[in-house]
């Protein structure tokens, strides 16, 4: 996600310097002569010579528990403009109010983007166009880190829209963090199946059609972010679980019925998902 925004930025003809912060030497020397930055700099040095106020713009693109860290770490009399491409909002929110008590430059961003592939070697100067920015302020945010950041997405061409943190948390319980759980149950439960194991052993390609492979695709994602988007939006993502169990079972329920009684049921149902789809993604 941070190498692209580097990318984008260079290909919308941002006129500054960007340095990218890398926390091991390994993902240093791999993009070295990558050019996705104008300079590189290895987390440790970062902060053993506390460069903070050499920078007017610093953005966390780092799995939410590390980036809360990172704000406990900032200067207090830090005056630049701050943001994060974190998933989950109420623990970044939280962070941001322990450590700027008044008014403060911190307002939090969520491209909603990314795909499976993780590291900046992936980075793409497109990922950002055309999508969706939500954008989450705390109460004492100023109106200059408003007005910065809310323009700063609009010169990559992302739309934005100004969510609360705990309604971001929740929203993103059902159309993201949730569906990445079951994207990931999905494959697990497949693979379970003696069947499925013993004919794609000996099978030339994938047995699965294209609806599997968009289904799973999620899965393949980056481990330890998933791993902290759960821990810190665990409630909201508990609830909205229970709800999917609740309507799982009731298809259940269904299918047990016989055939006489389900008449007409599926069509119905999946004419009603076809229309609750094209409203979510507003087609």
């Amino acid at each position: 996600m941070g190498g692209s925004l580097s990318l984008a930025l260079k290909k919308y003809g941002f006129k500054g310097q960007v340095t990218g912060l890398l926390r091991s030497k390994k993902s240093l020397d791999e993009i070295q002569d990558k050019c996705i930055t104008n300079h590189l700099l290895l987390e440790e040095d970062f902060l053993k010579n506390n460069l903070w106020t050499k920078f007017d713009l610093i953005i966390f693109s780092l799995p939410v528990d590390l980036t809360c860290q990172k704000i406990s770490l900032l200067p207090d009399d830090y005056d630049g403009i701050i943001t994060d491409l974190g998933s989950t909002k109420k623990e970044i929110i939280e962070s941001v109010r322990n450590k700027f008590p008044s008014a403060h430059n911190y307002f939090s961003s969520h491209p909603m983007t990314g795909s499976e592939q993780s590291g900046a070697l992936h980075s793409k100067e497109d990922l950002y166009k055309g999508k969706l920015c939500i954008l989450t302020k705390e109460e004492h945010t100023s109106k200059e880190a408003v007005s910065k950041i809310t323009n700063l997405w609009k010169f990559l061409e992302c739309k934005t829209i100004e969510i609360p943190a705990l309604e971001h948390d929740e929203i993103l319980a059902y159309l993201s963090h949730g569906p990445h759980i079951l994207s990931s149950l999905l494959v697990n439960w497949a693979n379970k199946s003696e069947m499925v194991n013993n004919y794609t052993k000996n099978s030339p390609l994938p047995l699965s059609g294209g609806g599997f492979r968009d289904m799973s695709r999620i899965a393949g994602s980056n481990p330890e972010m998933w791993e902290a988007i759960i821990s810190t939006n665990k409630e909201a993502i508990l609830s909205s679980m229970i709800n999917f169990k609740h309507d799982l079972d009731f298809l259940i329920e269904i299918l047990r019925k016989n055939p006489q009684e389900q008449d007409g049921f599926w069509k119905n149902y999946f004419e009603n998902s076809k229309k609750s789809r094209d409203y979510i993604l507003k087609l």
